[in-house]
């Protein structure tokens, strides 16, 4: 599947404040504090995770409405 140029900087985006989190939490479970670690890594995980999830749901309905709009206007 392409990836467009708004989503790939979208993407970037969310990578650029996700990684640091995600490196404080590798380095936390390197130190042997596990649960500060895991939670900055869930933390991460959950950044990308939503921000993909909100894409894909606001696509979706966009795309939807478009198509039902075109449908509409293509029958009159």
């Amino acid at each position: 599947m392409a990836i467009g140029i708004i989503r790939m900087l979208q993407l970037a985006a969310t990578l650029v404040v996700a990684g640091p989190i995600a490196l404080v939490g590798v380095l936390n479970v390197l130190e042997g504090q596990y649960a500060l670690g895991v939670f900055f890594l869930a933390a991460a995980f959950g950044l990308v995770g939503v921000s993909e999830y909100i894409y894909v749901r606001l696509t979706d309905r966009t795309v939807g409405r478009l198509r039902r709009l075109k449908n509409v206007r293509g029958g009159e």
